[in-house]
């Protein structure tokens, strides 16, 4: 007896002085596993990883995993799911030390993905834009198959001194040049197309002595209607460490930018006292324009909840007479990195106070505000050129 006594101790010291370099001993044993994911989609030949985590804290993370129907999805040994044919599958992750701690993630198989085969610019190959004019492209712009899966196209412009284009294939003439617009699909297939856009004018670029000079201002569209340049902070309300800044600007000779880490942000003008004909005659053909900067659009659309809103008012505030529109929907979630071409219909508005409409002739206010929690990401954001302008 004593001898399997020592023999056993023997065995305790070699498991204490090298188990645990050869062997993965749980301290814990698992109570309770639980997916990630109870839900998820995936297309035919992509995948998608599935995680789970464990209770308590420290037990065992080894599990197996299970496909219901490997003829609809299969399950690798890491969680990574891979979509076979078309349907509905449950895929369930059980502990390997505890058989009852299992969860389970019903995956969605979607249709293979259609890429994008080719995008046409039907203004053919070049096309010639006064300077301070803007070009959009989107209804001139037409993809290939109709049922692709994902529409999206970025775009890029070749030179922004000469010409710049917005997320949604705005085109706005910087400086006399040629630049090449570029419309490229977003599902990374490969397709894409090009424009040269033609801005008419000495081709002799500015040169000014002074290196922080950025050179010739931007003219404004001639079609806008001008309500706040950006120029300057005046007229400007709670835009606390906000500036004027020259390069990069859109019009005029600045823009007004500011950075920050929380999403309850706001720009305003009040100019009570000194209201203007908004010149829109017709709300289905009048817009209230801007160009807004976003460093991080991501970070904006993230943090931004549905309350936010863009408004225009005649009252000196947002209390009464006052159109506005959803800077959630109608900012936030088609902005892209860099300056974008916000163009929102007076038609798409909704009036504060029905009962005391909003008058185009004596707009007298602006805001832009985001309504949420702080958010945790820094960006930086800006604007430049309010105005009216009416289409015929």
């Amino acid at each position: 007896m004593k001898r399997y006594l020592y023999i056993l101790s023997i065995l305790a010291m070699g498991l204490t002085g090298c188990g645990q370099q050869k062997f993965d001993i749980p301290s814990l044993l698992v109570r309770e596993l639980q997916m990630d994911n109870h839900t998820c989609s995936v297309r035919v030949d992509e995948t998608y990883p599935l995680s789970v985590s464990f209770s308590p804290a420290g037990s065992s993370s080894v599990v197996t995993w299970t496909s219901l129907d490997e003829s609809i999805a299969t399950i690798s040994v890491v969680g990574t799911v891979t979509g076979v044919s078309e349907g509905e599958v449950r895929v369930t992750a059980t502990s390997v030390v505890n058989p009852f701690a299992t969860d389970t993630c019903v995956v969605t198989v979607l249709p293979r993905r259609v890429y994008m085969s080719s995008i046409s610019i039907t203004l053919g190959g070049a096309y010639e834009l006064e300077k301070g004019k803007t070009l959009e492209l989107a209804p001139f712009t037409t993809t290939a198959p109709a049922n692709v899966t994902d529409p999206g196209i970025t775009w890029s412009s070749s030179d922004n001194s000469v010409a710049v284009v917005t997320g949604s294939g705005v085109v706005r003439a910087m400086s006399s040049g040629t630049a090449i617009i570029t419309a490229t699909a977003a599902d990374g297939g490969g397709a894409a197309a090009s424009i040269t856009i033609v801005v008419p004018g000495s081709t002799t670029p500015d040169t000014p002595d002074d290196p922080d000079d950025p050179g010739e201002d931007p003219p404004a569209d001639p079609d806008l209607l001008m309500f706040h340049n950006c120029d300057n902070l005046t007229y400007f309300t709670h835009t606390q460490g906000a500036s004027v800044e020259t390069q990069g600007r859109m019009e005029g000779s600045g823009y007004i930018e500011r950075t920050t880490n929380s999403d309850n942000q706001i720009f305003i003008i009040s100019r009570v006292g000194n209201s203007m004909d908004t010149k829109i005659t017709d709300y289905s053909k009048g817009y209230l324009v801007f160009w807004f900067y976003i460093n991080d659009a991501a970070s904006l659309s993230r943090n931004t909840v549905a309350t936010g809103r863009i408004e225009l008012s005649q009252s000196g505030g947002p209390g009464q007479q006052c159109l506005y529109w959803s800077s959630k929907t109608c900012l936030a979630d088609v902005v892209s990195d860099g300056w974008n071409y916000i163009q929102l219909r007076f038609s798409d508005a909704k009036e504060m106070t029905p009962d005391k409409p909003f008058n185009p002739k004596g707009a007298n206010y602006f805001r832009i505000y985001f309504d949420g929690p702080a958010g945790s990401y820094e960006y930086t954001y800006g604007i430049d050129a309010i105005g009216f302008k009416q289409t015929n």
